[in-house]
């Protein structure tokens, strides 16, 4: 652990938000239990994973140098972060960014903490998060902290929730874009984020937004929520709403998404995400996905019926 932990807990004291303070206060809390054997491995891997930290997965502490095993020397021993994670194994933080939108200050922090805590490289995903490795567990908090206070966060970037909203790439600089979709794209993300509506989920649930209908470059058709700018006429005026696709992902079994609404404009998107939670927590995590949910769904009686009241009207 870095010696400016204290130091920059201080310092940021003032330009973090309460609740975010809260909650980085409280995982700091949970990695001190779990160091003194006061916490269950698994329940702090969960909430480690929930805040976007990773273990390097059966890290025993051997390695093999071409000639021979030799085993490394950690400094917490037999100490785990997870089942067969040791404690001092290099990690990885996963950071959100919603539609990758990043202003200067923000790509600043990001390789002033690349230099710092990893290798001086900030590995960017195809989901447009940012990741950080050879990150020790006992330094997250203060990343956190420095991250917050540049309106950045960690939290739900891994576990079974909402992953980091995407966009097209080049939306709103897109000539052939029907309209900028990133400020919808970072609406939802933020209304997103620790609701309650979106704690409950049997698998991850990926959303992405595209401003263009004849494009691919928002890969709408491939995420379990996807939503492309269109315009109508209504009453002699010009509105925005969204071609709304539901149940597409990629994997062992993937599935292209499926039309739910021609013109969606509903304010509380959060409401299409209650059935998938409500029907997934009980199936198994590997058909979870929430084109395997709708798969399911339309083997039942009146299923078309069910979906369409839930996602436009919220479940009872």
């Amino acid at each position: 652990m870095k010696k400016s932990n204290t130091q920059w807990r201080t310092r940021l004291e003032d330009t973090i938000s309460d609740d975010l303070k809260k909650e980085i206060d409280q995982f700091e809390t949970e990695i001190e239990l779990r160091r003194h054997g006061k916490m269950d491995e698994k329940v702090f891997a969960e909430t480690r994973l929930r805040r976007g930290a990773y273990g390097q997965r059966y890290d025993n502490g051997q390695r093999h140098d071409g000639i021979k095993t030799q085993t490394l020397s950690y400094p917490s021993g037999d100490l785990v972060k997870g089942p067969d994670t040791a404690w001092d194994a290099p990690g990885m933080l996963r950071i959100k960014i919603p539609f990758g939108g990043l202003n200067t200050r923000q790509l600043e922090v990001m390789a002033e903490l690349a230099e710092e805590y990893s290798e001086g490289i900030a590995h960017v995903t195809t989901r447009q998060d940012f990741q950080l490795h050879f990150i020790h567990i006992e330094d997250t908090p203060t990343i956190m902290r420095r991250l917050g206070a540049v309106g950045i966060t960690t939290r739900e970037a891994c576990g079974n929730s909402v992953r980091n909203v995407t966009a097209c790439p080049i939306a709103g600089v897109c000539h052939g874009e029907t309209f900028d979709v990133t400020p919808y794209a970072q609406a939802l993300a933020e209304f997103l984020l620790g609701h309650p509506d979106a704690q409950d989920f049997g698998r991850k649930v990926k959303i992405a937004f595209s401003g263009c209908k004849d494009e691919a470059c928002g890969l709408t058709n491939m995420h379990d929520f996807g939503a492309i700018g269109v315009k109508r006429m209504i009453d002699g005026q010009e509105k925005r709403g969204f071609e709304f696709y539901v149940g597409g992902g990629l994997g062992a079994v993937p599935f292209q998404a499926k039309l739910f609404d021609a013109f969606y404009r509903k304010k509380n998107s959060c409401r299409s995400l209650r059935p998938s939670a409500l029907y997934s927590r009980n199936m198994e995590r590997n058909a979870t996905g929430l084109g395997h949910v709708l798969n399911s769904w339309l083997k039942t009686s009146a299923s078309t019926s069910f979906v369409s009241g839930c996602w436009k009207n919220g479940p009872n």
